[in-house]
């Protein structure tokens, strides 16, 4: 061992071992020995300042102390430990010995001393465990022993009842010894009061070093007592430090004001020793302590650190032990009346005189004792009447004594009716008392600034502690605790912390980011209550000794009342900003994310509850769209942070707090930003103007500015799919309906951007209906609340997105009721008023000039006079082109019956006079829209006018908008509008006598004649094949998409090609560009050939050393590409296929292709970088990194069909600039996109994107996790979905799809009943390959290459063909009929697949393409043929119809 004292205990121990057993051994020299070395190392310890609630193992706190190596090496010795806690300290050790003639009081003195020298290193649990005949004995030592046998015991039981489950069991005897220790702690303080007066009497502490007399006593032992260099001092602070001496540099402070000088140079009276002054004193001169700095560290230690003195025991020694053993009995309620009856609180505030007990370790224990007894209400409230606070603020600091005032601190901020008397206090008092916790978060042990954070943070909700605190600087000094953290810098600082000290860090970071968010809470409450008053309510004002607290939905409503609210500066905000704060608690954010430890999730939450509070002031609004300096490259600006903690799966596929409650946090961060109000007008804002409107006009475009760079931010980090995805969300079920109506609601503020608009209108959200699904039901009934909320904005956001006026609330809800509800109305029978008609009709005459027929209808039906029009609201010119809805909106509900009651009926008096007869007419519902805005926009006092004239007037509204017979006829046509299927926004003029009907659709081209496709629609392709070829004969032009869909309905099975070896299975395949070959891939490496006429392998080439899951062929044939994956590194390489040599090969490219124009470039991609190399020489000539990733599972770089544009990573480069051109959004995890062959969409997995607009075309959903491959004529899009993953078990699809190109229609799903890892197309397109395996990925059972002919139908005999295939195993060899066909093969087969041929290229002729591999018949076909060749006439008529139809399908595609 290094340490002297470690090897003296190691030969002791090694001693003991040998001579224990012996019957005359004595153990007690060799206890008391032990005893003397750790006692003497505890006292070094203790001078080297711990934090004294750091209950870790010496070692840990300090793994260069000699204390922490010698208590290691008592913990190896498991005999030695036994024998001292089960056998030295019994009374009866001697006698079960057989030993007479020894003391076992001796024996047991030197064990417990001990024992309780060994408790930093002990686990109390362990010694106890099961012992309760050791607290037996230790009870009745303490009670009934002499010194210092009682004194350990008693020490031992207060080690021992810190375990919970041991003071419960000995609750009795706990009730018996609490008064006896509190009767026994006043007759030891009573004791050392009275020694004390003779000595303090001498002289004042301001005329003469009255300690100097402990300077001789101290002198001889400060060679070895003496503080070593290893660990430096903590900082001293202003108003309250202990300056130490040059000499002791591990205790020296470069702060020259110390209340050591206060003994030398006069000071105020009132100043007592150790108590801080009121302002910082002038530096006197360096060279006044230079003559007596050890004698004066010598007596100010006690006052600074203390010791306890274990042997011989003093009355402090004794004080403090019996201290111990009350500060776990303070937290019972059951002995709380010994407290009271036994002034236990007089007691301890003599303790926390220092100046009078000189013992900073003694007011310490005491201090413990107070912490645990201010759990109480009523001892606290107690404690404040009896002046005890201001006992805390005459604790010396520094000292050990003052980490104990933190922790009395933070217990007396729980009480609430505690700190409203202190909140009563003199205004001195707390600004003392702030003061003091300011210190003690800038110069304390770790401790000590954790206890004093979470004062501040339980004292916030009181405005008289926040002014302080604000006065005094607070925040800076706040946020200083964090900002020089080391596990807060670069990796590098990090990387020298330890274990222990990261822990303490995080938790200092937790502690501070709790305070910050209740600071600012606090602060906003005060805001939101001054920008009400502005407006003119009354907002009670709380006392400021009152307790202030706000619930999750008033904060919310609080920061909304602050944005919508002219913006002026705030000083919270303004400072932090300044201080770098809101980037800090963003960069807390982001490292929290790798965290592990209990507090995480309150530590990310609070930090961005800070940050949703702050994101009211625009300045942080644009720093969240900035770039900071993180560690992360990914997590690069505020925006990413957030949405990363919104997100379920984690930050760009990373870990993330799986916690709702950060999810909530983030989410409220993200609406506060998005559904800020755009413009933040207001009479305030003009007031700022001294040149009109000009000014006025800038700042709002600013601001304005300012939202619409916050939106395109989310949208560039990929906001729309974590809120799409939060939409969706299902668990944790208890959090999962608020978490969609965040989502919802920050998705509708997003959708104010056209962009994100135009975006989501095409999301399967909106035209599959699916946000209609999600509004129907909340998840769990309790919540249903929180889904009227996610009601509410889904409302919001359709309306914004279909650009329809705002509904009654209930349009969009199918249920029960509803359905009743509208069965109702739709039996309903409409009565009117026909004089209020007549009136109507008059008026609108008299409005259209015809003021003669208007008089003659009055008079004729005795109506009153019309009244005159309001001159603030002219009648509208009657359009009949364009009707406009003037003032009034209407409802889809009203289209199916449902009638709202805020109709026209309730502007006239029930009459019994109505017309029984009338017809029953489309209900008519109108709705004061122009009144209700001018509601909302009015102020209080104008809202409340309108509606105390609303009651007088009765039926009479003052300002509403007039009915008028051009208003009801309006909303009659408008709801006839509604009822069609395709309504258009430009309508001829509707005709009042017959029901209006919008035009149906009509295809790009007419019918030539109605008879040709009976059935279909007009314009529509005929899906009969002979009807297309009528119609081409009688002069239609060719519909080739149709020939085209019905030959990519059907795939029929041609031949099955195998490996000959087990150990290996078909990863790829493609078709050879110019031989009939097929070119397959294994998971071994090697490429087989195989000839498509007889499907035998013709050569076999290892390649790679592994799994080959790409190739590419050139299209001349002379070049391949190939990736392979292999474990350490992805290679993709180049070959010569005429020998198979590799031309270069590039590393760690994941995914390689050519260029679409020529083979002169290769496009690698490798993560979310591409790269374009030379095929010639293997040089890269360009490399594109996107500055944000999108980090798609499957990022495949390539090349638009020009070959001037590259699509990687979701970004659209320019080839010959190198330059970003467009980010798509990111709206799906898997494939970053291909292009279509026309070059003007790009394809992401079920997203379609306009190149032109970069608008979101559609989105189809049977794309999903698909890869999409065309055939060469673009007449077919295949999809083939492997959802393979690194991270999971990769999973494939059993079947594949074929779609058309055009509208990505479905055409056919094809089930092969296998996993399908590859597709190939030929090069005409009129067969495909498909490598079909069956099993796991990692435990592939079989695997084959199969063939299909495109467009001929499978029938059952090809099911019986592949069935005797698969069980004669022989796919290679040709004894199965799929060879090559002869002269009598199928005739119609022949003709569909020349017909497939013709789409590819109509102008080739079969003589300058290679003959391809053709069916033979089977058995069941020719038996078949057979049958109808002995019925001639069937057999000649069906020959003659195929013939026929053969003539026109050639003529077609010729």
């Amino acid at each position: 061992m290094d340490s002297a004292p470690a090897q003296e205990v190691t030969d002791l121990l090694k001693e003991w071992e040998e001579q224990h057993t012996s019957p005359n051994y004595d153990p007690i020299p060799t206890l008391t020995r032990i005893a003397e070395i750790i006692e003497a190392e505890t006292e070094n310890f203790m001078k080297k300042d711990p934090d004294p609630f750091d209950e870790r193992h010496p070692s840990r706190t300090d793994p260069e102390c000699a204390l922490g190596h010698a208590l290691k090496v008592m913990f190896k010795k498991d005999n030695f430990m036994t024998k001292l806690v089960n056998d030295y300290v019994r009374d009866t050790y001697y006698s079960r010995q057989n030993i007479t003639g020894r003391d076992v009081h001796k024996l047991n003195v030197a064990a417990c001393r001990l024992t309780l020298d060994l408790m930093p290193g002990l686990e109390m649990s362990v010694v106890f465990q099961d012992n309760e005949a050791l607290i037996h004995r230790l009870v009745n030592w303490a009670t009934n022993s002499q010194e210092p046998l009682q004194c350990y015991a008693t020490g031992l039981l207060a080690a021992a009842m810190e375990v919970q489950e041991i003071a419960t069991n000995f609750r009795e005897l706990n009730a018996m010894l609490v008064p006896l220790m509190l009767k026994r702690l006043h007759e030891l303080r009573n004791k050392t009061q009275e020694e004390k007066p003779s000595s303090n009497l001498v002289t004042p502490p301001n005329q003469t070093r009255h300690f100097a007399r402990f300077d001789k006593r101290h002198n001889h032992d400060s060679r070895t007592n003496g503080p070593t260099p290893d660990k430096n001092d903590r900082e001293k602070d202003e108003g309250g430090g202990c300056e130490l001496m040059d000499d002791t540099p591990p205790i020296l402070t470069k702060d020259p004001e110390t209340p050591v000088k206060s003994y030398i140079c006069p000071s105020p009276p009132e100043r007592g020793l150790m108590s801080p002054p009121a302002r910082p004193p002038p530096p006197p001169p360096p060279l006044v302590h230079e003559t007596s700095s050890n004698s004066s560290w010598a007596e100010m230690e006690t006052y600074v650190i203390g010791n306890i003195q274990i042997h011989p025991p003093t009355d402090a020694t004794k004080q403090m032990l019996i201290l111990r053993y009350l500060t776990p009995m303070g937290e019972y309620q059951e002995f709380l009346s010994h407290v009271f009856e036994k002034n236990a609180l007089g007691l301890i505030l003599g303790y926390l005189n220092v100046r009078e007990s000189r013992d900073s370790r003694l007011a310490f224990e005491a201090l413990k004792y107070l912490a645990a007894l201010l759990c109480h209400k009523k001892f606290s409230i107690d404690f404040i009447n009896m002046g005890g606070l201001q006992k805390f603020l005459e604790v010396p600091r520094p000292s050990v004594a003052a980490t104990g005032v933190s922790i009395c601190l933070y217990y007396l901020a729980y009480c609430e009716d505690a700190m409203e008397r202190v909140c009563l206090m003199p205004r001195k008092t707390l600004a003392d008392l702030v003061k003091y916790a300011l210190w003690l978060l800038e110069c304390s042990h770790d401790s000590g600034r954790c206890h004093a954070t979470m004062f501040f943070g339980l004292s916030f909700q009181f405005r008289v502690i926040l002014e302080e605190f604000d006065n005094q600087d607070g925040l800076r000094k706040l946020y200083n605790v964090i900002s020089t953290l080391p596990i807060l810098g670069a990796d590098e600082e990090e990387s020298r912390v330890s274990d222990d000290e990261t822990c303490a860090a995080r938790q200092i970071v937790r502690h501070v980011c709790v305070a910050l968010r209740r600071y600012f809470e606090a602060h906003l409450r005060l805001r939101a209550a001054q920008v009400l008053r502005q407006q003119g309510d009354n907002v009670p004002e709380p006392p400021p000794y009152k307790a202030s607290k706000s619930s999750a939905e008033e904060i919310q409503g609080q920061i909304e009342t602050v944005q919508a609210a002219p913006w002026a500066r705030w000083a919270p905000v303004d400072e932090l900003l300044e201080l770098g704060g809101v980037a800090l608690l963003l960069r807390i954010v982001s490292f929290a994310y790798d965290w592990n430890f209990n507090g995480r999730a309150e530590t990310v939450r609070s930090a961005l509850d800070v940050v949703s509070v702050c994101c009211v002031a625009p300045r942080v609004l644009l720093l969240l769209t900035e770039k900071l300096d993180m560690r992360e490259a990914d997590l690069n600006t505020g925006v990413h942070i957030v949405l990363a903690g919104a997100t379920v799966a984690g930050a760009a596929d990373g870990d993330i707090v799986p916690e709702p409650e950060v999810q909530k946090a983030a989410l409220n961060v993200l609406v506060n930003c998005v559904c800020a109000p755009v413009h933040r007008a207001g009479v305030t804002t003009a007031r700022y103007s001294t040149t009109g409107s000009t000014k006025k006009k800038t700042t709002l475009k600013s601001y304005e500015d300012v939202i619409q760079k916050v939106w395109e931010s989310v949208r560039t980090n990929n906001g729309i799919m974590v809120l799409l995805a939060l939409m969706m969300v299902k668990s944790p079920i208890t959090d999962a309906d608020r978490l969609r109506g965040l989502a919802c609601r920050a998705l509708a503020g997003l959708a104010r951007c056209p962009t994100v608009r135009q975006i989501i209108s095409k999301l399967p959200l909106f035209t599959t209906s699916q946000i209609q699904v999600l509004m129907r039901d909340p998840i769990l009934q309790e919540k249903r609340q929180e889904h009227v909320m996610f009601q509410k904005y889904a409302l919001e956001l359709l309306e914004r997105v279909s650009g329809k006026s705002k509904h009654m609330g209930a349009e969009f809800e199918t249920s029960l009721a509803n359905i009743h509800r509208a069965n109702v109305v739709a039996q309903t029978r409409i009565n009117y008023n026909e004089r209020q008609l007549l009136q109507l009709v008059a008026t609108h005459l008299a409005s259209r000039g015809y003021s003669e027929s208007a008089a003659a209808l009055v008079r004729e039906a005795h109506l009153p006079p019309p009244p005159a029009p309001a001159p603030a609201h002219p009648p509208p010119l009657h359009a009949p082109a364009t009707p406009i809805r003037p003032r009034l909106s209407v409802s889809r509900a009203n289209s199916i019956g449902s009638l709202q009651r805020d109709s026209i009926d309730h502007h006239a008096p029930h009459t019994p006079n109505t017309h029984e007869d009338s017809p029953q007419p489309h209900v008519i519902k109108l709705r004061r829209v122009q009144n209700t805005s001018q509601n909302v926009l009015a102020s209080p006092g104008e809202r409340r006018s309108l509606q105390k004239g609303a009651h007088a007037a009765g039926a009479e509204r003052a300002p509403s908008p007039r009915v008028t017979l051009h208003s009801i006829i309006t909303e009659y046509l408008y709801n006839q509008h509604a009822l069609c299927k395709n309504p258009v926004v430009t309508c001829p003029q509707f005709n009042l006598f017959e029901p209006h009907k919008c035009p149906e659709p009509t295809g790009p081209r007419a019918p030539l004649f109605a008879g040709a496709a009976a059935g279909a629609a007009a314009g529509a392709e005929p899906a009969n094949v002979c009807a297309r070829l009528v119609r081409r004969e009688l002069g239609a032009p060719a519909q080739t998409r149709a020939h085209a869909r019905l030959a990519h309905s059907h795939f029929a099975h041609v031949r099955t090609l195998r490996l000959q070896d087990d150990d290996a299975y078909f990863t790829h395949t493609i078709f050879h560009p110019t031989q009939p070959q097929l070119l397959t891939a294994t998971s071994s490496g090697d490429i087989r050939v195989f000839n498509l006429f007889n499907g035998v392998e013709e050569n076999s080439y290892q390649v790679h050393e592994s799994y080959i899951y790409h190739m590419q062929a050139s299209r001349d044939g002379l070049l391949l590409l190939s990736s392979s994956t292999i474990t350490w590194r992805t290679l993709s390489s180049l070959w010569n296929m005429k020998e198979f040599e590799q031309l270069f090969q590039l590393d760690n490219e994941e995914y390689v292709e050519f260029s679409k124009m020529s083979d002169e470039r290769i496009i690698g991609t490798k993560s979310e970088t591409a790269t374009i190399f030379d095929t010639r020489t293997g040089r890269a000539l360009l490399t594109l990194t996107p500055s944000i990733s999108n980090q798609y599972a499957k990022n495949r770089a390539t090349f638009n069909p020009t070959d001037e544009l590259v699509l990687s990573d979701g970004v659209l480069w320019d080839v010959n600039t190198g330059k970003e051109i467009h980010k798509f959004d990111k709206l799906n995890q898997t494939h970053s996109g291909v292009f279509h062959p026309n070059g003007l969409e790009v394809i992401s997995n079920t997203e379609v994107w306009d190149l032109r607009t970069f608008h979101l075309l559609r989105t189809v959903p049977a794309l999903d996790k698909s890869e999409v491959m065309f055939n060469p004529a673009c007449s077919a899009l295949y999809a083939v979905c492997s959802d393979q993953d690194a991270e999971e078990r990769s999973q494939f699809d059993t079947s594949f799809k074929t779609l058309d190109p055009y509208d990505y229609s479905s055409i056919a799903t094809i089930e092969v009943k296998r996993n399908i890892y590859s597709l190939g197309v030929s090069g005409e397109g009129a067969q495909i390959a498909l490598v079909e395996n069956a099993g796991d990925y990692d435990q592939v059972q079989e695997s084959c290459v199969k063939l299909y002919d495109v467009g001929r139908k499978r029938d059952h005999d090809d099911d019986a063909e592949e069935e005797e295939e698969e069980e004669m195993g022989g796919g290679s060899e040709n004894d199965d009929g799929s060879d090559s066909s002869s002269d009598n093969d199928d005739e119609a087969s022949n003709l569909i697949r020349n017909a497939v041929m013709g789409l590819a290229d109509q102008h080739s002729s079969e003589d300058s393409s290679p003959e391809r591999p053709r069916r033979r018949r089977t058995r069941r076909q020719r038996q078949r043929d057979r049958e109808m060749d002995e019925d001639g006439n069937s057999s000649d008529s069906e020959l003659d119809l195929v013939g026929d139809l053969g003539h026109l399908i050639e003529f077609d595609f010729d």
